[in-house]
């Protein structure tokens, strides 16, 4: 269900870098009210923190969060691996 929703924001928005993506997509569905069972699972697993220099980190509240955070990341760079092997293919088709 997270991934599903996470695919579908990185295909909208597949010109840029996956893992970029991935933190602004937490970012935004941890800051707006709760829509759906996909937000109310982020807020419940996950937060984020931003230092003195605007940056933004994503902290797992729990064991299953860090599960959840490593899924999320790992999928984000299967996703950039397969921008990649796509390119490739696409050069050696021309």
């Amino acid at each position: 269900m997270i991934l599903k929703e996470f695919a579908k924001y990185l295909r909208e928005n597949k010109d840029k870098n996956s893992v970029n993506l991935l933190n602004e997509w937490i970012i935004d569905r941890l800051m707006r009210p709760s829509l759906n069972k996909v937000d109310y699972i982020l807020k419940a697993e996950l937060y984020y923190a931003e230092n003195n220099n605007n940056k933004t980190f994503i902290i797992a509240k729990s064991d299953t969060g860090r599960t959840l955070l490593n899924a999320l990341y790992n999928f984000s760079l299967s996703f950039e691996q397969y921008k990649l092997a796509k390119l490739r293919h696409n050069k050696i088709q021309n």
